[in-house]
């Protein structure tokens, strides 16, 4: 009887350690784009994509700088991966920088990786395509991390803001690493609740 009720216990505890070990199992294999899946969604490199732009939550960091994003709705931008992963910027500066870098600030993708890259029409909000948007560059509007790249879908849009607030305008192919650091960082805005102050 004794040895009965020992094999009873035994094969209790190797069932529900089998049960245990199938939830773990199940929960680990949660969807892609949730939180459990391993997306690093609160340090921002890294959200489910279907090469459209997607909504930049306020958990996730910008792949540069490690700013919010979010607090910044105006100035998004983000690339799209080929594997179907996103990164956010908090800045058009932010998203060509990391371009330029990539193997500093992303370890699994190269530029070669990229599908599209977005960015935000100045006027009216609304995501175009980085490679086809008009930049104001180093206008005396200065954007999350100071001097900016602003983008719109125009030309026209784009020279009424530049003879407003100066700058040159630059197509996407025309902007390079020394255009970049001829920005510097002069002038960030930093928003403390409703407020900017200046770095």
């Amino acid at each position: 009887m004794k040895k009965r009720s020992m094999q009873f216990i035994t094969k209790n505890r190797v069932f529900f350690g089998v049960l245990v070990l199938l939830l773990a199992v199940t929960a680990g294999c949660a969807a892609p784009g949730s939180k459990s899946a391993g997306q690093s969604a609160a340090k921002g490199v890294s959200q489910v994509a279907s090469g459209q732009p997607m909504e930049i939550s306020e958990n996730v960091s910008c792949g540069k700088c490690g700013m919010y994003p979010a607090q910044y709705p105006r100035w998004h931008a983000q690339i799209i991966f080929k594997d179907g992963l996103m990164t956010p910027f908090d800045g058009c500066k932010c998203m060509f920088n990391f371009l330029f870098a990539m193997d500093k600030f992303d370890k699994t993708h190269s530029r070669d990786d990229v599908e599209v890259a977005w960015v935000k029409d100045f006027n009216s909000g609304t995501w175009i395509n980085a490679a086809e948007a008009h930049y104001v560059v180093g206008s005396s509007m200065m954007g999350p991390m100071g001097k900016e790249l602003i983008p719109f879908t125009d030309n026209a849009a784009a020279m009424q803001f530049h003879q407003e607030q100066g700058g040159a305008i630059m197509e996407y192919g025309a902007i390079t690493p020394e255009v970049l650091k001829g920005l510097g960082m002069g002038g960030m805005q930093m928003e403390q609740g409703s407020k900017h102050m200046k770095m």
